[in-house]
């Protein structure tokens, strides 16, 4: 996985995002619907769906399933658009502290209008489901909706009664949504009954029960974290509407778990006249994302058209979120002159964000200009510390730059902070290499694989570090303990497989 070019190669990267009508996948595993009833009280779990499926078997299932999807290339490599939201599912986490799951939230690369949770607290949102969006509150409520279903242990119900079929199931769901995402209703067939197809169908649709907690409990997160209460109607509408004009019957019928309904709709907005009204609070973020995600869609001369019809027509959320639209589309068709001048026209107008740094960085990078990229994110870093981009790319500049000793303090400052960051974990491993370190160099890349859920492979590099010399006593042991740890979740992970 490399970091450098998560705006390059869109032509390559984006080939089936064609302009086209949004087709609405209806929400591979939770489509919200929504059910007034007793909101203001969270439910007591005393069912017994922690007995035989434990937090730590659904977090494997989620993460073997996220290996299927990472290596098909469906998850997003865009480290401005998952990073985002990541940060919009935090808030809505720390808004609700009762809240202990950890959580993992991505984009996949796809113009379909879809969103899913799936064991373990693996959270995925297609590019057409945030395009379909028109506010942040409404991108907030699909969130919420999926986090409830984790939360109320409705994954760990189900497979309490499909134990035996786990691991097979959760190849199956990877392989429907791939499916799916490729428009290809025969091959999604294919996989939902090479896969054991009435129990695949049975884990992708919750309950009406699982559905009305996770509509009323998804409400909550979504209210205490100061969302819009209207919010989840208003989309509902959209997605009705969407569904109704675009679908064309691609998508598997026993994908679609939840049809949009008149009665739906109506259930949104009762919740929504039942609640306080408060003045939401949303982050100017969710445009520049939403802009960043248009200017994948269509060829690359076809995103630009798009943003300067937009502006020519003034039709748009923000000027600014469409003029930095602009410039990523410039970007992805390699026009560097063209994209910085717009980065810089808004900064001449006084517009200062981190993601203007972070594509004015690229566009450096990208046009090979690597003495001021690393110049000029060392100056981007200091004025916005916190945006990761950046801790990305400035270590990125420095190893074209020739100089790993300073990527890899930079990227060692950043683990520090997020030890379970993949890709930084990725540039610790390139910056070894580069200066000869061996067993560091595998040591960083298996942690990385750990974390991407392939095992065998993490296994693979923490034995070829534990071969290597150059290390002193305590890395040596901590990668032949590493090695150890892996065998050993290799060998549970087959157990749970019979």
């Amino acid at each position: 996985m490399t970091v450098l070019g998560y705006l390059s190669n869109m032509t390559n990267r984006f080939a089936s995002l064609r302009s086209r009508p949004l087709a609405a996948c209806a929400l591979v595993v939770a489509t919200m619907c929504f059910t007034v009833t007793n909101a203001q009280r969270l439910p007591e779990l005393g069912d017994s769906s922690g007995s035989l499926v434990s937090s730590a078997q659904e977090r494997r299932l989620g993460q073997e399933a996220m290996r299927e999807l990472r290596g098909s290339g469906a998850v997003l490599n865009d480290p401005e658009v998952n990073g985002y939201l990541n940060e919009l599912g935090k808030r809505i986490l720390t808004a609700n502290p009762e809240i202990r799951e950890s959580f993992e939230f991505f984009a996949v690369g796809d113009n379909s209008v879809n969103a899913f949770a799936m064991p373990g607290g693996f959270i995925g949102v297609n590019m057409g489901l945030i395009l379909l969006t028109q506010t942040e509150s409404e991108l907030a409520g699909v969130l919420a909706h999926e986090i409830a279903h984790v939360t109320q242990k409705h994954y760990a119900r189900q497979l309490d009664d499909q134990r035996k079929n786990a691991w097979m199931q959760i190849a199956g769901i990877a392989a429907a949504v791939l499916a799916a995402r490729a428009k290809n209703g025969d091959a999604a067939q294919g996989a939902l009954l090479g896969s054991q197809a009435a129990q695949i169908q049975s884990y992708l649709n919750f309950s009406r029960d699982n559905e009305r907690e996770a509509d009323r409990i998804g409400f909550q997160y979504l209210r205490n974290a100061q969302f819009d209460a209207g919010a989840m109607s208003t989309f509902m509408e959209r997605l009705q509407r969407a569904t109704g004009i675009s679908d064309a019957g691609i998508v598997p019928g026993y994908l679609r778990t939840h049809p949009v309904t008149v009665e739906r709709v109506g259930e949104t907005r009762a919740l929504a006249a039942n609640a306080t009204m408060r003045l939401p609070k949303e982050n100017s973020d969710y445009f520049y994302v939403r802009a960043l995600l248009r200017s994948y869609v269509g060829d690359e001369q076809q995103a630009i058209a798009h943003f300067k019809s937009a502006l020519a027509e003034r039709k748009f959320s923000t000027e600014a979120s469409a003029r930095y639209g602009l410039a990523a589309a410039y970007l992805r068709a390699r026009e560097f002159a063209s994209a910085k001048k717009e980065i810089f026209a808004l900064s001449a107008d006084g517009l200062a964000h981190p993601m203007f740094a972070a594509l004015l960085g690229q566009a450096y990078l990208q046009n090979e200009e690597f003495g001021r990229a690393s110049e000029f994110l060392e100056a981007a870093i200091a004025r916005f510390p916190n945006h990761t981009q950046l801790h990305y790319d400035l270590p990125e500049a420095l190893l074209r730059l020739k100089q790993p000793k300073r990527a890899l303090e930079r990227v060692e400052a950043s683990l520090a902070k997020r030890s379970d960051d993949v890709l930084l974990l990725n540039l610790a491993s390139r910056a070894n290499a580069d200066l000869g370190q061996k067993l560091r160099q595998h040591r960083y890349l298996g942690e990385q694989y750990y974390r991407q859920g392939s095992l065998a492979a993490a296994l693979d590099q923490f034995e070829l570090a534990s071969k290597a010399s150059d290390g002193d006593y305590y890395e040596a042991s901590y990668v032949e303990a590493r090695a150890r740890d892996m065998k050993r979740e290799i060998a549970i992970a087959a157990k749970d497989k019979r």
